[in-house]
């Protein structure tokens, strides 16, 4: 269990990392911002970064689930 807590910490960091590169290479951060805008900017990337995660695996899921519907009712009407 401890590797796998340590491997998602890993993950966390490099994922931070990212967002802030990302902030500087956007201009939404520069060489004179404080630590907690660069907090604030981590949070809402990765708020965003789930949400957008999780809409898109739920749209997947339902048309997923739209397709076997069809599919099961074709099946069922054939002779």
């Amino acid at each position: 269990m401890g590797t796998f807590l340590k491997y998602v910490l890993y993950a966390f960091i490099i994922v931070a990392i990212y967002f802030v590169i990302a902030g500087f290479y956007e201009g939404k951060l520069d060489k004179n911002s404080t630590i907690g805008e660069m907090a604030d900017h981590v949070t809402s990337n990765t708020e965003n970064a789930i949400k957008d995660g999780y809409q898109s695996t739920k749209d997947a899921v339902q048309r997923g689930v739209e397709e076997i519907t069809t599919e099961t009712k074709e099946a069922v009407e054939q002779p």
